[in-house]
């Protein structure tokens, strides 16, 4: 049985034990870890061990619309100066500008690539140089496999709509629409307030000195309201002959405040007087219950009361 005055000796073993122990290995561990992937990893950790690129690259097909590098208009590359001098040469004048914007340091010129984000920084970053150089921009643009033989062609790309509304897609935003509305239905029709009861079994039950037997708990109260809330806890159980009644650590009545969005723990006597068939039974169905004083809801969990059996 845990007493308050005992708090300072708890709190003193848990410093210097075998809990301390676990508690600096813990946050040793974090910090390590911490340091190497943000310090030395760094989009290392992104391409190798975020599942995202492979999830994206499971989703894409020929006509997905994703970053892609027109090389046909910008091969041969060449600096500025001599692709002015020499018209054959490419749109790209190799200023590297969409590889130092790129946050996973890879070059799009280079082709699709596992490790892109599609955060479309190149874009940006190839039509500005391309406006203060005096040439088209889109470069660098979304498109699509299939467009690419197109625009070497000469022939214009297929309409967007085309890549968008498509069997996949479709398929696609209506799985996404399915999760989010089962996602919002499960927000309104969550409750309000939850509640969860361990029984303490260790002792069983307690055998006062006048012949009461007491059965321990711990209950925890979810309060999901955005303000403090009075909840009143009782007691009832399937046998019609038990007459058991609630009360509170630490608190005269049977009556607890749970704070707004947060869990309140109380323990929780049960406790069948001298006589009571309940406490002479070797087990008891009991039903907690906890009642919102505010706004008269109510939740409850089953548990077991147990006896002093002959």
């Amino acid at each position: 049985m845990f007493y308050f005055a005992d708090a300072p000796t708890l709190l003193i073993e848990l410093f210097t034990g075998q809990a301390a122990f676990v508690a600096y290995a813990f946050i040793v561990s974090l910090t390590a870890t911490t340091f190497i992937f943000g310090g030395f990893m760094r989009e290392q950790v992104c391409t190798y061990m975020c599942p995202w690129p492979r999830i994206q690259a499971a989703m894409m097909d020929e006509d997905t619309m994703t970053v892609s590098y027109r090389d046909w208009r910008g091969e041969p590359r060449a600096k500025l100066k001599e692709s002015k001098a020499d018209p054959s040469l490419g749109d790209c004048i190799d200023c590297n500008a969409c590889v130092a914007v790129c946050p996973v340091g890879i070059d799009i010129r280079e082709g699709q690539q596992l490790e892109c984000i599609t955060c479309a920084l190149c874009i940006d970053a190839c039509d500005e140089m391309m406006i203060k150089v005096g040439r088209p921009t889109g470069l660098i643009a979304y498109l699509t496999a299939n467009d690419e033989p197109l625009e070497r062609a000469g022939e214009p790309p297929r309409n967007m709509w085309k890549h968008l509304i498509r069997f996949r897609t479709i398929m696609y935003t209506t799985l996404w629409a399915a999760v989010g509305l089962g996602l919002l239905v499960a927000l309104f029709v969550r409750p309000d307030i939850e509640v969860n009861v361990s029984p303490i079994r260790n002792p069983v039950f307690v055998a006062l000195s006048d012949g009461t037997i007491r059965n321990d708990y711990d209950l925890r109260i979810l309060n999901k309201h955005g303000e403090e809330r009075p909840f009143h806890i009782t007691v009832t159980s399937t046998a019609v002959d038990a007459d058991l009644h609630v009360e509170l650590q630490g608190i005269e009545g049977v009556i607890v405040l749970a704070p707004a969005d947060d869990t309140y723990s109380q323990r929780v006597y049960l406790v069948a007087d001298p006589g009571d068939p309940a406490g002479s039974r070797n087990r008891t169905e009991v039903r907690i219950w906890i009642e919102d004083m505010t706004s008269g809801d109510r939740a409850f969990v089953d548990t077991v009361f147990n006896g002093k059996a002959p």
